[in-house]
């Protein structure tokens, strides 16, 4: 087939909104029942409106009902819906925010009538003596703002339908809690525990109690509870699993200051130490903005050595860990590249699941058995997410990632991903010495990372001609604690100029057009976006760094984020600002793009759900009537229905065509009609 050529940025694409909206589907989790050893996954399905589905892997049919939802709202973010034990599945329903057990096709609630959905569930572990007794968060909301919704470990009776406190302080509108899991005996539980102004990544801390049973009550309580790790605003300690009765794993960030990067510890009545012999200069664990994605379990039933994912220049990677010997080694499979690895369990010996992403292929639910002494992978697809309607794309038609670490002001390294245009059915440009048009995507966060796994909303720009570049910029994670806290006191400063230099780096001057690049971000990536067209414009200058930008439920307005954002990062920021608004009121201020829209030239696209709580709708409304008031170039696009980012195929498709027009109509078109 020969190829053609067109300008930059207006090739046909087969990939187009309709294909990407109508069959998107992600793997949400994936869960191991420990008796049975049979497996189950969610799946979250834009074309039922974003619902998740709890799929059994050994029938392939739901466990619960059509119209059940295995998703919750603790934290906002959710996370850790359901759980399995000895052949019940037991989960979190988003419609009534109810508990439900199933087992040999009966299902019913397993927590009392909630009409004004008051309570949420998550993060549920099942005793394993007396097993219709799960401990779980429970977030109380029956004062319903903020700064008064309370968080606590509770104890869910199955039998009776009761919910009874576990642990809870007169504290609880400042603590949170995650994790919960007890020692295999039932003798001891284990959780993390943070306070605001701490995020979990940051001040995590883990603790341990004596468990107690009351056969006349048929009740649990805790005894000579104990701090065992992590620290209040130093250390982070997360993610605990039990090796033995005796035993505690968990990661850790704790260490000397310019290496700092959570690695695997230990816990025993004898001593807390890391597992490996050395520090290594990768994070074992993401930030935990979701409940219950575990990076790591164990292979044996001695718990004597576990599989591990680690991060290395953004990607995941696999590891054997010897606890007993405080060794690991790498596993991999040049079949199977996966660049996102999640949801670790243990099936059996040297038997695991996870959920996995690559470049270069959709995800999938994923098993993997090791072999002998050199541990051989043997990895077999559970279940894919790839479309089973949609014709196939053309081959070569992904645009693969090439990681970067630019140099930046100061010898600073920064890390992105850049992805070429590529169409195998176009040979370039008919215009002489164009580059192309390029989107530059911010990850929200800020404390996140734009990962490397096959995503067709970047596939449909690069396959139209344009480049992708994504910014890892100071403060995102999976890069070491140090790299983290640039971020500290920075948030709006560091990140923008990170954008903007990276845009004008050498390594990037001949990739791409510098002066027809769009930046876009979600969250507080849109509010990097809004920060480098607004406050990164002098006034004097009027300088535009960016043709274009996006802002998808992004922030404009600090002060007002400050009062109405959700309890999970309602202080968030005094970290990343260097204080509350009440002891720095010029900051909050000087770094909200609301109050410096008269400088935004920068045409400017904005998309927001009208039911998002994280970052509402004010902050949206309050940036368009900015711009709008100065006669700048602005559209606006509000979905019902939607919360903290599209979940339905109607919103979908509607938020990726009104983005490329609008790139077309401010950047790409105008200029090839000059």
């Amino acid at each position: 087939m020969s190829q053609k050529y067109a300008p930059y940025g207006l090739w046909e694409s087969p990939i187009t909104a309709d294909a990407i909206a109508e069959d998107s589907v992600s793997m949400s989790d994936i869960i191991v029942d420990p008796v049975t050893e049979d497996i189950y996954y969610i799946e979250q399905r834009a074309s039922e409106g974003g619902r998740y589905v709890l799929l059994s892997n050994q029938t392939q049919n739901e466990v619960f009902a059509k119209d059940f939802n295995a998703r919750t709202r603790v934290h906002e973010y959710g996370g850790a819906a359901a759980i399995a034990y000895n052949g019940t599945v037991y989960s979190s329903n988003f419609a009534d925010f109810l508990v439900y057990a199933a087992k040999d096709g009966t299902i019913k609630p397993i927590t009392p009538e909630d009409p004004k959905k008051i309570n949420r569930y998550a993060d549920f572990c099942v005793h394993p003596v007396h097993t219709d007794l799960l401990v779980a968060i429970l977030e109380d909301h029956t004062h319903d703002t903020p700064q008064t919704v309370r968080n606590s470990l509770c104890v869910i009776n199955s039998t009776a339908t009761i919910v009874t406190s576990l642990v809870c302080t007169e504290d609880a509108q400042r603590e949170f809690y995650a994790a919960p899991t007890f020692s295999p005996s039932g003798d001891k539980l284990a959780w993390q525990f943070w306070e605001r102004p701490d995020m979990p990544w940051e001040g995590g801390r883990l603790y341990v109690a004596d468990v107690h049973y009351n056969p006349n009550t048929h009740a649990l309580s805790l005894s000579n509870t104990k701090l065992v790790a992590g620290s209040a605003n130093t250390i982070s300690a997360c993610y605990p699993l039990w090796a033995s009765n005796d035993k505690l794993l968990f990661t850790s960030d704790e260490g000397e200051e310019g290496n700092r990067f959570a690695n695997l510890w230990e816990c025993t009545p004898a001593r807390t130490k890391p597992v490996l012999s050395f520090v290594v200069q990768q994070d074992f664990c993401m930030p935990p903005w979701r409940l219950g994605n575990y990076p790591f379990a164990f292979l044996d039933d001695n718990g004597t050595k576990a599989i591990c994912v680690a991060w290395r220049g953004g990607r995941s990677v696999l590891y054997v860990v010897d606890i007993t010997a405080g060794s690991y080694k790498e596993i991999k499979d040049e079949s199977f590249d996966f660049v996102v690895i999640e949801h670790v369990r243990r099936m059996s010996d040297y038997t695991f699941v996870f959920t996995g992403l690559q470049s270069n292929a959709p995800g999938a639910a994923m098993l993997c058995t090791l072999s002998g002494s050199s541990f051989v992978p043997n990895f077999q697809v559970l279940k894919s997410t790839a479309s089973t309607s949609a014709a196939p794309f053309p081959e070569g038609i992904i645009s693969l990632p090439t990681p970067l670490e630019l140099k930046l002001a100061g010898d600073n390294i920064v890390y992105a991903v850049y992805y070429a245009p590529n169409n195998p059915a176009y040979a370039g440009s008919n215009i002489p010495n164009e580059e192309p048009p390029c989107v530059l995507g911010v990850h929200g966060g800020p404390t996140g990372l734009e990962t490397q796994n096959l995503n067709w909303l970047k596939q449909y720009f690069t396959s139209r001609g344009y480049a992708w570049l994504d910014i890892n910029y100071s403060g995102s994670s999976c890069y070491g604690r140090a790299y983290v806290e640039r971020l500290k006191g920075n948030w709006g400063i560091t990140d923008v100029s990170d954008c903007i230099e990276a845009v004008q780096s050498p390594e990037l001057r001949s990739l791409i057009d510098t002066n027809r690049t769009a930046i876009r971000g979600g969250s507080s990536g849109g509010y990097t976006a809004l920060a480098s067209i607004s406050l990164a414009s002098s006034a004097a200058s009027k300088r535009k760094f960016f043709a274009s930008a996006t802002s998808n439920y992004g922030i404009s307005n600090l002060e007002l984020l400050a009062d109405d954002t959700h309890k999970f990062e309602l202080m968030y920021m005094i970290k990343l600002l260097g204080g509350t608004k009440e002891e720095i009121p010029h900051v909050y201020h000087d770094r909200s793009p609301v109050y410096f829209s008269a400088r935004i030239e920068t045409p400017l696209l904005v998309l927001q759900g009208n039911d998002d709580e994280v970052v509402p709708p004010a902050q949206s409304w309050t940036i368009i009537d900015g711009v709008m008031k100065n006669k700048g170039h602005i559209e606006a696009h509000f979905f019902d229905g939607e919360q903290h980012g599209w979940r339905t195929s109607a919103t979908i498709k509607r938020a990726i065509e009104f983005e490329r027009e609008w790139y077309e109509k401010s950047m790409v078109r105008t200029s090839v009609s000059k």
